[in-house]
């Protein structure tokens, strides 16, 4: 003999108790019912005896303390969360008593809204809302929102919201409790015509004339079934399940909600609250700005130290006289002329430079300039890479036959000249010689160390030895390596040859990477710190993400209830309350690179220097967005945790 096919609804000796306040208390006690499919039923029972917990299991919206619980033989506790939500979103379609519309929404929407987490195309969702709409009388009032509709009209658009997924059951918990009897009799006539085409309906009520509507009646007492209409064919049949039965066919989960879709719902969430929105951007809109801003600002003034020192030159190696083990006991007389035409020969080597270098005073009528006077060579001129403003620069002959003139820098100039640019052709009087001013070099400003180096006064090194130093050895020599790839190299190559010719390490060599690099790390270092104060701002407006976020879950719950109850994954859930924390981040970080900028500029016109380069909006940006990620996360999670029994009972 065929086995009987399982009943559509079947409970085995269901019990559920609840822990409240230190006592236990058992809302349904040994329940064993079955509902065939088809069947008008109507679960009658006083407050507190236990019908709409009874409801809240046969929905899957709870779940038994004891007992066995099968729809169409899947035994209900053997099910995942994700089958669950299938069940709740195509076999079962409720009508709350409270109607459970949400009121951000229109009636359209609020009907569609299961249609969502079935992945009905938004096309076709609509038609079905708008057709079930019009079939309840209710096509002229589809954009109206639930505050603007009636208690029967709100109850409908729940009826039409319960049928747009097709639902085989439909579970309406006091559906005429909040109507009046004119309104009650259309929702229970409805109700009437769903069964006749063949869909199941269970009726929770207390209300004995509404309960006759249904061709059987199911009494409830104390969590106890004391009537049941049926129970002479219910005690005759064998439609009872046994525990654990193995249904034929797997219950399959529907995948989760597009990210367009959540998207959706995201921007309509945050629409509704728009102030707190706004409150919420500004903390991360501020944070955003900041970083990008102090970024800029650390940045830009590395690069403006870095460009003095490129003005300086950072292929350029220095020789000063002097080793590690040398005491200084004044002059230092170990570098010479021709230790400076000894390294002209050496590969990579492009200028050479000897200085020799002592402080004069300088005169032209009434003026006077204390300062350094340098002996030197035409190479000076290419390895400091400096310019002329006016004149020339002396020559090689003017180095053979002691030349008595001088180039003066642009600081020099204006000090001994009421106009400097009248200086070329004019004597100056220096250590009681004249000499005539054939040049004047393009300012450079101040150095990377905040010296003026534009207080140059240039002779030929055999004129300055003749009539200034007295003595031939050298200051220092400057060489310029033919770039700053060989710069080291060339170091290295000075260094021993200048070792070779003396026998000692009687010398100092340094090129200008070790300034470089100690700059950029401190630059850097700065950059760093002024971002990470910057970031804390940052910080803080997550933790106000975190917050609203949280204050949305605890204020949305009966909204969340709402969503699983009509088929709704906690993956959908998390997804959703994520997406909003993200929606935040990303729009309060554009708006923070924007503003970033726009204090950036304003910044630039205080002659305060910054960077404008990509690396801190995008830094910003990110970080933004992994706050939303990361303070986003916990709220959404604790979101998809909730049970829908207990969202929806939320006050």
């Amino acid at each position: 003999m065929a086995a009987s096919k399982p009943s559509l609804i079947a409970l085995q000796n269901v019990t559920r108790q609840y822990q409240t306040e230190g006592m236990q208390v058992k809302a349904l006690d040994d329940i064993s019912l079955t509902i065939e499919k088809g069947e008008f039923v109507a679960i009658m029972g006083q407050s507190g005896s236990g019908k709409s917990t009874l409801m809240n299991i046969l929905g899957c919206l709870d779940t038994p303390s004891d007992g066995s619980y099968t729809i169409n033989g899947h035994d209900v506790s053997q099910l995942s969360n994700d089958q669950l939500s299938a069940l709740r979103l195509k076999t079962f379609g409720f009508v709350f008593q409270r109607y459970q519309l949400l009121p951000s929404l229109s009636a359209l929407d609020n009907v569609a809204l299961p249609a969502i987490y079935s992945h009905t195309p938004a096309q076709e969702r609509e038609q079905k809302a708008q057709a079930l709409l019009a079939r309840l009388g209710l096509g002229d009032r589809q954009g109206h929102k639930p505050g603007e509709l009636s208690g029967g009209q709100q109850q409908r658009v729940s009826v039409a919201r319960a049928l747009i997924n097709g639902a085989e059951v439909i579970l309406a918990d006091e559906p005429t409790g909040a109507l009046d009897s004119s309104s009650g009799e259309q929702l229970l006539s409805l109700l009437k015509d769903l069964h006749e085409e063949g869909v199941t309906v269970i009726l929770i009520t207390h209300d004995a004339a509404v309960a006759e509507h249904a061709h059987r009646q199911i009494h409830l007492l104390d969590g106890k079934i004391v009537a049941d209409t049926n129970d002479a064919e219910r005690s005759t049949s064998n439609h009872a399940t046994p525990a654990h039965t193995t249904a034929e066919k797997v219950i399959a989960p529907f995948k989760s909600i597009s990210g367009f879709a959540a998207l959706t719902m995201a921007f309509s969430a945050l629409r509704l609250n728009w102030f707190r929105t706004l409150l919420t951007l500004l903390g991360i809109i501020i944070g955003v700005a900041a970083v990008v801003t102090m970024m800029a600002i650390g940045e830009g003034g590395k690069q403006d130290v870095l460009k003095k020192i490129e003005a300086i030159g950072t292929n350029l190696i220095s020789v000063r006289p002097g080793g590690g083990n040398m005491r200084n006991t004044g002059e230092i007389a170990t570098l010479t002329l021709d230790d400076a035409e000894a390294l002209r020969s050496l590969p990579g080597v492009i200028y050479v430079a000897p200085e020799r270098t002592s402080r004069k005073t300088i005169r032209f009528a009434q003026n006077d300039f204390s300062g350094r006077i340098t002996g030197t060579t035409p190479d000076y001129l290419y390895a400091k890479d400096w310019e002329m403003a006016q004149g020339v620069f002396f020559t090689e002959d003017d180095v053979t036959h002691y030349a008595p003139v001088v180039v003066l820098g642009d600081t020099v100039a204006e000090t001994l000249f009421d106009d400097k640019y009248q200086a070329v052709g004019r004597y100056v009087l220096m250590a009681n010689s004249l000499y005539q001013v054939i040049g004047v070099l393009k300012a450079k400003g101040a150095s990377a160390g905040g010296s003026d180096q534009d207080d140059e006064v240039l002779i030929p090194i055999s004129t300055g030895r003749l009539k200034v130093f007295g003595r031939a050895y050298l200051t220092g020599i400057t060489v310029k390596a033919s770039g700053s790839d060989v710069a080291s190299t060339v170091k290295d190559a000075v260094l021993a040859t200048l070792v070779q010719r003396h026998g000692t390490e009687d010398v100092m060599v340094f090129t200008t990477d070790s300034l470089v690099e100690a700059v950029t790390e401190t630059q850097n270092t700065l950059t760093w710190l002024l971002a990470s104060v910057a970031a804390i701002s940052l910080f803080v407006g997550g933790i106000g993400v975190m917050n609203i976020m949280l204050v949305n879950v605890t204020e949305r719950k009966r909204e969340i209830g709402l969503r699983m109850a009509t088929g709704a994954k906690p993956a959908d859930i998390l997804k959703q309350f994520n997406i909003e924390a993200w929606v935040v981040c990303i729009l309060g970080g554009a708006l923070g690179v924007i503003l970033g900028y726009g204090i950036i500029f304003l910044v630039s016109q205080f002659a305060i220097s910054v960077a404008y380069t990509l690396t801190p909006p995008v830094l910003a940006f990110v970080t933004s967005l992994c706050v939303g990620v990361i303070f986003g996360y916990a709220p959404a999670l604790k979101a998809s945790r909730l049970s829908p029994i207990d969202a929806l009972s939320e006050d």
